[in-house]
């Protein structure tokens, strides 16, 4: 049973989205939390970057009671950004007290956590949407130096805990081929996975002027969902 302080915890709240039905299966309420650990040149919530800009401040208590009206007509939560899993403990408790109302918790993370210090987290949560943004150190794409993402996958998907795996696809800053390719491998041995490849495109993006002339041709995209299912990967769903 969560504590009263625990109820009391507060996070960094950017929008809630009554219905959504791209944030998991189902029709889903996503909550998108303020602060991000990287900083993606295609990113279109820019707004919810800055960690320290805390536009609102919420408690675990009453955000489950602003979400309550839309409860009865979703199969459950996801929790966006930004990103999530900054805020694993007030997601602990959020979840906790969810489940107990038979709705399902979903993360929709960028992969770079340290899956350790999340561990309580990872148990509460029903799902993951994992996004890959680039499968080595550079800070070309992400603004920042990471790595670990990819051992972070393998073991969400050996816990079961993952229901969706995303790569948005560009012509520079990373190597999509090669990314495809990689999670591929992996995903070949997870039948009920899906694997979504996603053309970048420049609408509300923030920095449209270093990604206007690098968002891949259908042709391009129609070959990564076709590298991804020669490997082996059932569930392919490329988005143009």
């Amino acid at each position: 049973m969560c504590s009263k302080e625990g109820l009391q915890s507060k996070l960094p709240l950017h929008k809630v989205l009554p219905f959504a039905n791209v944030d998991g299966i189902g029709n889903r309420t996503s909550i998108f939390v303020q602060g991000c650990d990287i900083r993606c040149l295609y990113c279109h919530n820019p707004e919810t970057q800055d960690v320290k800009f805390k536009e609102r401040e919420v408690s675990i208590e009453d955000l489950i009671k602003e979400i309550e009206p839309y409860t009865p007509y979703v199969r459950g939560i996801t929790v966006s950004g930004g990103e999530p899993t900054l805020y694993h403990k007030q997601l602990e408790v959020l979840f906790d007290e969810l489940h107990k109302q038979n709705l399902t918790c979903y993360v929709d993370s960028n992969g770079y956590f340290d899956r350790e210090r999340i561990a309580s987290l990872i148990e509460v949560t029903d799902k993951f949407l994992f996004d890959v943004k680039t499968l080595d150190s550079s800070g070309d794409l992400i603004g920042v130096k990471k790595t670990g993402n990819l051992e972070n996958l393998k073991y969400l998907l050996k816990l079961g805990k993952v229901e969706e795996v995303r790569h948005v696809a560009l012509t520079s800053f990373v190597d999509s081929e090669n990314v495809v390719r990689q999670i591929s491998e992996i995903l070949k041995d997870y039948p009920e996975v899906l694997f979504r490849i996603i053309k970048v495109h420049t609408r509300g993006c923030m920095h449209e002027d270093l990604i206007k002339d690098k968002v891949p041709s259908n042709r391009f995209m129609g070959n990564l969902g076709k590298i991804a299912s020669d490997i082996g990967v059932k569930l392919v769903r490329v988005q143009l």
